[in-house]
């Protein structure tokens, strides 16, 4: 039986979906429960007539209908990968409906377009879905070519509240890596004052949870999301598990920052948390 379940937001249930299959992926390594949560959009009816209203709901309506019969095509391809999970469908606001379906997960997996990109600056689907959701997600960037995941695994570790909720979300999945790099920064700065607080030592902690790990000190003077990306290229990571906002949206937005950085330019799946 599952004791770890994975919802994963299906934007097209036409064809491949990426997402689904970094998830499907995830899945079979955790021999997790995996629901796929298709959102049938439901149009503005801002400045809209009556009859306009009317035909929008109906067509809203059969979009959903239609995703309810892809069902048995969901379950058919969770039963080739060998993994257990369901499929649900919702109407409306998808970060609404993906929050709301996380509250009975442990992670959710999301693809991020690049193209089109909509969370440059934290208020896209996904972002907003990351800062709603209260658990951990992974970001599938468009332009990732995942032949694995989970296998080779890069760590942003900079002492943050975000990073440790990120690492400790991401437990199952270190657990069975093959390989992880923790780049290990500077400690971030307290703003509140306290002083002699206790400090986590990661990789004592990474002991005690069967975690092995190396670590490398990782000091930067700029361009942090970059350096970030570019250690994991030269590992050939699958995944990066970092924090995700440490600062606020509006600081990303004037003074830029890793995640802004790494949610614009990374072709790597990012496994993060806020």
């Amino acid at each position: 039986m599952a004791n770890f379940d994975i919802l994963v937001h299906v934007r097209r249930y036409e064809g491949e979906s990426l997402a689904a299959t970094v998830a499907l992926t995830l899945a079979q390594r955790l021999q997790a429960h995996l629901l796929g949560l298709y959102v049938a959009a439901l149009g503005s009816v801002a400045y809209s007539t009556l009859e306009t209203v009317v035909f929008q709901v109906q067509e809203a309506d059969d979009l959903y209908e239609t995703a309810l019969a892809q069902r048995d095509v969901w379950e058919k391809r969770l039963a080739a990968n060998g993994v257990a999970g369901e499929w649900l469908v919702a109407q409306g606001e998808p970060v609404e409906a993906i929050c709301h379906a996380a509250r009975w997960c442990d992670l959710i997996v999301a693809e991020r377009p690049q193209l089109t990109a909509d969370a440059p600056i934290g208020w896209g689907t996904v972002s907003r879905t990351v800062f709603g959701a209260g658990i951990p997600v992974v970001v599938v960037p468009e332009t990732a070519k995942p032949t694995s995941v989970g296998e080779r695994v890069i760590i942003a570790w900079n002492h943050s509240r975000e990073a440790a909720r990120a690492i400790s979300g991401a437990l199952p999945v270190l657990r069975l890596a093959k390989q992880i790099l923790v780049l290990d920064g500077a400690e971030q700065q307290s703003l509140v004052g306290a002083r002699h607080l206790p400090q986590l030592d990661l990789a004592v902690y990474f002991a005690r949870h069967g975690v092995a790990a190396e670590f490398r000190p990782f000091t930067p003077t700029s361009e942090y999301g970059a350096n970030i990306l570019s250690n994991a290229h030269t590992m050939a990571a699958d995944l990066i598990v970092m924090g995700a906002w440490g600062h606020s949206r509006i600081a990303e937005l004037v003074l830029g920052g890793s995640t802004r950085y790494l949610f614009q330019h990374s072709d790597v799946p990012l496994f993060v948390a806020h």
